[in-house]
């Protein structure tokens, strides 16, 4: 179980740096970013590992978790960790709007035809629904969380859409995280733990 619950933080924590990347670059890891779509829709899988499809699919986060919480904690990593730490609080808040999380979950549905039909996770088309999904649901909850980034690329629709999709897909993981266990106020004192269970899974051994 604290195995799941290491691969579910590092889904909310790939979220976060592919965010950080479209928000500051303009471009992020079309792979991760794939996968992490595909989570919105993965409500019925067997184990968590299979809502990532692999460990393969969450393996950027797995990185990003071994530089937050390695001996040398890589501040470049950490606007991946509030931006994980901020979804946790908007997955708070949804649960206690049971009207609006039904809302959120309509929507979502709404868009599952779109997600089947599409060539690929991160076809525009696609995207458009689900960052329309997140602003519609999310963005209008009392707690926003704020992405910071290059202000050029934060007017751009397409990378807009693109982070508010991510941000969707990473409450996806908030949720999955909490349902597993996972609390914010856990994480100093498991971080030894869920670093060495994040190494052992990139290293194969997990």
């Amino acid at each position: 179980m604290s195995r799941d619950r290491t691969m579910a933080f590092a889904g909310l924590l790939q979220c976060g740096e592919l965010v950080r990347q479209l928000a500051t670059s303009g471009q992020c890891s079309q792979a991760a970013a794939s996968t992490s779509i595909d989570t919105i829709f993965a409500v019925e899988s067997d184990s968590v590992e299979a809502i990532f499809g692999g460990v393969r699919g969450v393996r950027l986060g797995l990185s990003v978790l071994v530089d937050v919480f390695g001996p040398r904690a890589d501040r470049e990593a950490l606007p991946a960790l509030n931006y994980a730490l901020g979804l946790v609080k908007i997955a708070k808040h949804l649960r206690r709007d049971r009207q609006r999380m039904q809302a959120l979950g309509e929507s979502i549905e709404l868009t599952r035809a779109a997600w089947e039909q599409a060539d690929h996770p991160l076809d525009a088309s696609l995207i458009a629904q689900l960052a329309d999904a997140y602003h519609q649901h999310i963005s209008s909850l009392r707690f926003r969380l704020a992405v910071h980034g290059r202000p050029e690329l934060l007017k751009k629709e397409d990378k807009v859409a693109l982070i508010r999709s991510l941000l969707l897909a990473g409450t996806r993981s908030a949720f999955l995280w909490h349902q597993l266990g996972g609390r914010p106020w856990r994480l100093i004192l498991q971080r030894r733990l869920m670093l060495s269970q994040a190494e052992a899974v990139i290293g194969g051994q997990g």
